[in-house]
């Protein structure tokens, strides 16, 4: 009898135990809508970052809590994600309004704030405890919400924090590991696998302008011949069957090859040209001893991924860059680890000549004719170098726009319409703006940031307590 007692409060907890799991599991997030909200047709620009636009508003990410914030819903200030009004060209701190409360958190620079199809997609560390009663924070959830806040979802649970994905208006691709998946963002968010075994996956930057190519990915793979020097390019489109867009030898007539075995190709980005088509980036070499293909191409592919040859453009001969800015057909910036260079079009060859000898990060360049603005960041200062370019380059003026402190733990600087956004590291990592179009670099004020978002409570403590500390030292 006692035996049959104990079988029936061990099949109690069990039931109780799973009624536990499964209500953790399907966590309720309802809060009221945000009244005044963007619809889903309402533009975004400058998507993927700490800060968004949308339509007239600015959704943000209110400052870096890290991995162990504070993560209880609705509980949450520090790393929520919150939206301010757009008056004058800037956004309006007083008419801020938080629209998730959750610790908005990752260790990938490509995971941020994502915005499609009037949905807000973003990361947090899971929220639940492990059988011990220790949080969970070390997991990472994929959620959305929609732009009044007023339904939030979780889309996908994961070990930790190295998944990097890619949001289109259907669907979610991501890597794990060497697997390539998708989930089905109208179907439940059913989760497939694409491709496995795969190398490199470079997901291309959101574009601001509209792009019937918006939803491509591309990725390196290794033939199935083990003795194989030579590597292969694919593209994916969500939803669709990957296309070998690039085979690194049977895609290249043998006879001109520089060594039979074919090329290694290395992905460097991806860009988007006109409406319908894109332009991959990369680097190739091949197994000869004086590998004579070294160097930096271009493809421009249509939605058929159809490769020639004869169509793929050379720039470089010997030397390799890390990334490419293409200001036309006909000019890019090219960056490698200690100058920005242009790459021109000149007699019917491909040139280089440096612009800023020094290692640096391209933020922005606008051309006008023959003369260029190039934001530039370099030691964590970000500078506008003007010059003019006509086959020879003349320098004009090179000053500094920004020159604050910000964390680098996972978001940079964020460029939204000429106004950088960072998370303050003289501010307990809160974030603050600097409208660059207004910066005079003859007055110091004008570099002077503002503050965005809100305190939280426990960063208004510790600032009390800071200033209470220096005044007794």
């Amino acid at each position: 009898m006692k035996r049959k007692i104990l079988i029936s409060v061990a099949i109690i907890l069990t039931a109780a135990l799973l009624v536990t799991v499964l209500v953790a599991c399907n966590k309720s997030y309802k809060q009221d809508a945000l009244p005044d909200s963007p619809g889903a047709e309402a533009a975004v620009t400058s998507n993927g970052g700490m800060a968004v636009k949308v339509g007239n508003y600015l959704y943000f990410i209110n400052g870096y809590a890290g991995q162990d914030g504070d993560n209880e819903f609705k509980n949450v200030v520090k790393g929520a994600i919150m939206r301010a009004p757009i008056e004058n060209g800037v956004p309006n701190r007083d008419k801020v309004q938080t629209v998730v409360p959750k610790n908005v958190y990752n260790s990938e620079e490509s995971s941020s704030l994502v915005i499609k199809n009037g949905y807000i997609y973003f990361t947090t560390p899971n929220d639940e405890n492990d059988s011990n009663g220790d949080p969970k924070s070390s997991e990472m959830i994929l959620m959305r919400s929609t732009l009044d806040g007023s339904k939030i979802e979780t889309i996908a649970k994961f070990d930790d924090y190295t998944v990097t994905y890619r949001v289109s208006a259907n669907y979610i691709v991501y890597k794990k590991g060497t697997e390539l998946r998708l989930i089905d963002l109208n179907d439940k968010f059913e989760d497939s696998l694409v491709a496995s075994e795969v190398g490199t996956v470079v997901f291309p930057d959101y574009a601001d302008n509209s792009n019937a190519l918006d939803d491509v990915v591309f990725y390196t793979k290794t033939p199935a011949d083990p003795y194989a020097s030579h590597n292969e390019i694919w593209a994916y489109r969500a939803g669709s069957a990957p296309v070998k867009a690039i085979d690194g030898l049977g895609n290249y007539d043998i006879a001109v090859l520089p060594h039979p075995a074919g090329y290694s190709i290395t992905i460097l980005d991806v860009d988007f040209v006109g409406t319908d088509k894109v332009r991959l980036h990369y680097t190739k070499t091949d197994s000869g001893a004086n590998k004579r293909s070294t160097g930096v191409y271009s493809y421009t592919f249509d939605a058929s991924f159809a490769f020639n040859s004869a169509n793929e453009i050379r720039y470089t001969k010997g030397v390799t860059y890390t990334a490419l800015k293409f200001v036309d057909d006909m000019h890019i910036l090219a960056t490698d680890s200690d100058s920005i260079d242009m790459i021109y079009f000149e007699n019917n060859e491909w040139k280089r000549m440096p612009v800023v000898e020094a290692a640096a990060t391209v933020m922005d360049v606008v051309k006008t004719d023959n003369s260029y603005a190039l934001t530039y960041l370099q030691s964590n200062v970000v500078k506008k170098l003007n010059f003019t370019f006509a086959g020879t380059l003349t320098l004009e003026t090179n000053t500094t726009l920004f020159n604050n402190a910000y964390s680098s733990d996972w978001l940079g600087l964020d460029l939204v319409d000429g106004i950088v956004y960072f998370f303050n590291d003289d501010v307990l990592d809160n974030i603050y703006y600097l409208d660059l179009k207004k910066v005079d670099s003859r007055d110091v004020r004008t570099q002077t940031a503002t503050r965005l978002g809100v305190f939280s409570d426990t960063d208004i403590i510790a600032m009390l307590e800071s200033d209470t500390a220096s005044t007794e030292e």
